[in-house]
């Protein structure tokens, strides 16, 4: 990568100084790292702990499975059958670097633009003996079973391991469905396959994730099937640079982001991105993602973030080691917030601030405990004490195209949990790191259920793992269409899965229940997703989504706007689609507005489609982020050929308008940005110097530089901006307009500074 770009692609102003370090050997922390599991033996102290847990009233915990059968589990899931997969890390801290111990390397690690670079700075900063070092200790995919069926797991094993290169991350994401088990460690997306003699095939999926050190913990992890069929996943700041199976390369080195692929690893492609270090992801029942992103530890807080095509939550690597402070913009202008006016436009708020270290996160599937858990997150919250951490519930609510809160309620203190999930038996499980850092060499599992359950609810429990741990191939279309009714998310979704799985011959019983308004708003949304899934490969599905944007439903018009853009469109114009879902942007529901817009930078562009998209962002007057952010990225991909609708947008009257065409600008790093640096809103001009800098567009470098002698003084963020783009450029006149400002007796003493 040319030095230019690399400068470029670290975060604002990030080290200023990005030269060389010395090819100094520097000294691996002495850590024992040893090539088998070290576990502590079985104790009474399992079971002591529970006197120190807290829960509602209502509420008991059990202890499931603990220490020799797990150890450092960091993520869990449990398969249709009831069987747990932990995975369980041994690299953490002594394998695994935090770059908090390795100083003398940060320039290294932060220019480290792929895997490969990673590999080298081993043997440039440890030499070829410490190199070694880190390819000792292995990862570990575990197995935990009830065989017996009383309620406490009774057989542990190891269900894959080996995963000890030098490489090779935290084993931090695991999700197991139906004889397949996927697992997230960098550098890698792995599907482990049991084979009928129980030996695990592993099949590397994607390979590219984790470029850097940064901090421990920032690592690959989530995983969650989505309702489209879609196996999603996310890393921390490590960042990425992933050569997809189709020859597409999804390179985002600065910064975490959440990706999605067929469950084979086809189609991968970037989601959403400018997060820290979002560890898990969680599906609501409407289809909506959101995720639980770790602060920066410089004065900020946690946030969770509702997770949409295209957006960008503002974190890039460089914050967290910016040379004129902490956080360095991040902090000073307030990135890391929720909803304020003049926060910055490009990136997207968070639903609003959370607890510390963020870590599991699942959703209530709607059965195995009471009835005030619906509609409820679970979060664990991690911070490397047992005083400091738990699990915390929220609930929201809509708030235009995103989502506000309307409660946050400790769960469960007096423990340290990585993460938590509702097994098929409905109880909430959680996993326990016992002490603090860096490994325990403990583990425990427990289950939480109501403490006076009554014969109905120990029946649908029994009810829901039965129905999920059936053969759902085995099930005809009328038992699966009834069961996209069921109260439990995991039953509808199993059903639409297998259904569309069956291809054409599922579509008519699709098509009746998504257009039968008397059947369960929730049957009818699997039904239109199921509908989705099937319009990949069938075009007449195309139809029925266009009548359900008449539909009485909100969320149904949603749905179906959503899923016409998921929809594979020829390059000549797709007339009535396009038609209907420019009319769904003038919906009164802000959903419909958000995903017909979202749906449109999917189609074929035409002046029609841009023109609506435009009418859309002054309707809107800037008043709903989340409809701006769709707006204006299908604008850009609406425009990426012909921007004559762009070039008209800059010139509207409306600042919503004008906005909007500097973000698609962004979007597309197209130079012509360069223009509203000049425009007499002065937020709209900050916003065109932030995306020259930040995304970055050099093109427009020049123009930014030359904004020094006249940007306002007060606006720093416009003024380190533009002495960043006189820094990049570095010509003998740059150096001239920096000294000059330097001794500007009006600017403000931290801009002189900096200049």
């Amino acid at each position: 990568m040319k030095p230019s770009v690399l400068v470029s692609r670290l975060a604002i102003l990030c080290i200023a100084a990005a030269g060389a370090v010395s090819a100094q050997t520097l000294e691996l922390e002495p850590f024992e790292r040893l090539p088998n599991p070290v576990i502590d033996p079985a104790s009474d102290d399992a079971k002591l702990a529970l006197q120190r847990f807290s829960l509602p009233p209502g509420l008991r915990a059990s202890l499931w499975a603990a220490e020799p059968m797990l150890a450092n589990p960091v993520a869990i899931d449990f398969d249709e059958k009831g069987r747990l997969f932990v995975s369980e890390t041994y690299r953490y801290r002594s394998s695994v670097l935090d770059i908090r111990g390795y100083m003398g390397m940060l320039e290294l690690d932060l220019a480290a633009r792929n895997i490969e670079d990673r590999l080298k700075l081993h043997r440039t900063v440890f030499g070829e003996a410490g190199a070694r070092q880190l390819a000792i200790e292995g990862e570990v995919v575990r197995l935990v079973e009830d065989k017996d069926g009383d309620g406490v797991a009774d057989a542990s094993r190891v269900f894959s391991d080996g995963y000890h290169d030098e490489l090779d991350g935290i084993a931090s994401g695991v999700l197991a469905r139906h004889g397949q088990v996927w697992f997230t460690n960098i550098p890698s997306l792995w599907r482990l396959d049991e084979q009928p003699d129980g030996s695990v095939k592993k099949n590397e999926l994607l390979r590219g994730f984790g470029v850097r050190y940064n901090f421990t913990g920032h690592d690959f992890h989530g995983l969650a099937l989505g309702h489209d069929g879609k196996l999603y996943y996310s890393i921390g700041d490590r960042g990425t640079h992933v050569k997809g199976k189709e020859g597409q390369v999804v390179d985002y080195p600065d910064e975490g982001a959440v990706f999605r692929s067929n469950p084979d690893g086809t189609e991968f492609e970037l989601f959403a991105h400018g997060l820290r270090n979002p560890q898990e992801l969680a599906f609501d029942e409407h289809g909506n993602l959101f995720t639980g992103d770790n602060d920066s530890d410089q004065g900020d807080m946690e946030r969770l973030v509702y997770l949409v095509e295209g957006g960008d939550s503002g974190w890039r690597v460089g914050y967290q080691h910016a040379p004129m402070g902490k956080g360095g913009p991040w902090m000073r202008e307030g990135l890391w917030k929720p909803a304020f006016a003049g926060r910055p436009a490009y990136l997207l708020p968070p639903v609003c601030n959370i607890e510390d270290g963020p870590s599991g996160l699942t959703y209530y599937p709607g059965t195995g405990l009471t009835p005030e858990y619906a509609k409820t997150f679970f979060i664990t919250h991690f911070k490397g004490s047992i005083a400091r951490s738990g699990i915390q519930t929220y609930t929201l609510e809509q708030n235009g195209a995103t989502f506000r809160p309307t409660s946050s309620k400790q769960f469960m203190g007096g423990v340290l949990p990585t993460d938590v999930t509702f097994g098929p038996d409905s109880v909430l499980y959680l996993s326990d790191w016992v002490d603090g850092w860096p490994k325990s060499q403990k583990g425990r599992i427990y289950g939480i259920t109501p403490a006076n359950e009554d014969a109905a609810m120990k029946a649908r429990r029994a009810e829901v793992a039965k129905l999920l741990a059936a053969d759902a191939k085995s099930r005809s279309d009328a038992e699966l269409v009834g069961l996209l009714a069921h109260a439990d998310r995991r039953v509808r979704l199993d059903a639409q899965l297998e259904l569309a799985s069956r291809g054409d011959k599922s579509l008519g019983a699709f098509t009746r229940l998504a257009t039968n308004k008397k059947a369960a708003p929730l049957a009818r949304l699997h039904a239109v997703w199921g509908l989705t899934q099937l319009g990949r490969r069938n075009p007449k599905v195309g139809g029925t989504l266009l009548k359900l944007l008449k539909d009485g439903d909100a969320e149904v018009r949603a749905q179906a706007a959503k899923g016409l853009g998921d929809l594979p469109w020829s390059s000549s114009p797709a007339k009535s689609e396009s038609k209907a879902l420019i009319a769904a942007t003038l919906d009164t529901a802000p959903r419909v507005r958000f995903f017909a817009a979202q749906s449109l930078g999917k189609l074929p562009a035409s002046p029609e489609t841009s023109a609506a998209l435009v009418a859309l962002l002054k309707a809107n007057d800037n008043q709903d982020a989340y409809i701006r952010h769709a707006a204006t990225y299908a604008l850009s991909k609406t425009q990426r050929n012909d921007k004559s609708a762009l070039a008209v947008a800059a010139k509207d009257a409306s600042p919503a308008v004008r906005l909007g065409a500097v973000l698609a600008y962004r979007h597309l790093a197209d130079a012509s940005i360069a223009q509203f640096l000049d425009d007499a809103d002065p937020y709209i001009a900050r916003e065109a110097a932030s995306a020259i800098n930040d995304k970055p567009v050099i093109g427009a470098y020049a123009a930014l530089a030359a904004k020094l002698a006249t940007a306002p003084v007060k606006d720093e963020a416009v003024v380190e901006r533009a002495i960043n783009a006189n820094y990049r450029l570095g010509a003998a006149a740059n150096a001239k307009a920096l000294a000059e400002y330097a001794t500007r007796g009006d600017a403000t003493e931290a801009m002189r500074a900096e200049a």
